[in-house]
């Protein structure tokens, strides 16, 4: 069998955008498919919903900024039988892993089994069999028949298959998380997403108090019309004329006290921005007067996020 990574195709699936037309009925679908294996529309949508979110975009890249930046090492048994031999292992293994030209971005991707239940690559040899690189292979060309049978190969990404090609196991690394945290963030990610729709919704119809103007007392019903015209002109221009005894009535319904209810939508979504160009390091940028201490914590999370 070719390579894995040579064979794939989900070209189709680029024109597929699962986010469009999202119910809770359809997340539900696609749980119960991946738990009978067949994964593919599961995983396509996991992708976009991590990519889509502000929130959930940085717990993934903070998770895998963590990662990048951790030092690892081949470490022999505390205490071998045979301490010359052990330290021959260790330093065989670790010469054996430096080899692997992708060893580190591969590990970041085998890291979202964490939100995706699973994350295998492909090893690709070199011409003494050795392991040059772990070619990552996306979970969508991924299936298996019910939740505990064997992974096999999707080649094309296909939609509701269980049973793929068979690959051989030594030639892939497998891992599998105990839980996809994906499962449980669809939920909520459908939920915030629709409070978000719900909030902007009510901001267009009700965050600017409507206006009515009151004529004066005893108009005849000639003039309503007249009167009516004058009211549209001066809620286009904002000055006119008013006849004698004419009141105006704002209805305020967009926020309490009067407040206007545009700026905690504003500050929201300067809290997201900041926090997915942070890496979750920081909710809100510095303002002034706001003191050296909190100065001295945006410039170390900068740090942070440079580091990363």
């Amino acid at each position: 069998m070719a390579a894995v990574f040579l064979q794939k195709d989900n070209a189709w699936r680029e024109f597929l955008n699962p986010l469009r037309g999202l119910t809770m009925d359809r997340i539900m679908q696609l749980v119960e498919q991946g738990e009978r294996g067949a994964c593919a529309d599961l995983q396509w949508f996991y992708q976009a919903m991590e990519r889509s979110d502000a929130l959930i975009a940085t717990v993934v890249m903070r998770r895998r900024a963590a990662l990048l930046s951790s030092q690892w090492d081949v470490q022999p048994e505390r205490e071998p039988t045979d301490p010359v031999l052990a330290r021959e292992q260790a330093a065989f293994l670790r010469d054996e892993y430096d080899k692997v030209g992708n060893l580190r971005e591969c590990v970041a991707f085998l890291s979202t089994a964490t939100f995706r239940g699973y994350a295998h690559a492909e090893k690709h040899y070199d011409g003494k069999g050795g392991v040059m690189r772990l070619e990552p292979v996306e979970q969508w060309f991924w299936c298996r028949e019910g939740m505990f049978g064997e992974w096999t190969y999707n080649r094309e990404a296909r939609s509701g298959v269980t049973a793929g090609e068979r690959v051989r196991r030594g030639d892939f690394v497998f891992v599998e998380a105990p839980m996809a945290m994906n499962r449980i963030l669809a939920v909520q990610y459908f939920q915030r997403n629709l409070c978000l729709k719900d909030w902007v919704g009510y901001l267009e119809v009700y965050g600017i108090p409507s206006v009515f103007f009151v004529g004066p007392p005893g108009v005849k019903a000639g003039k309503e019309e007249e009167y009516l015209r004058i009211a549209r002109d001066l809620m286009s221009d904002g000055r006119g004329y008013l006849p004698n005894g004419t009141d105006i009535k704002y209805v305020n319904g967009g926020g309490a006290g009067g407040r206007a209810p545009f700026r905690d939508h504003l500050d929201y979504i300067d809290r997201q921005i900041t926090l997915l160009g942070t890496g979750g390091l920081l909710t809100m940028l510095t303002e002034a007067g706001s003191g050296t201490l909190a100065g001295s914590a945006h410039a170390e999370a900068f740090r942070q996020v440079a580091q990363a």
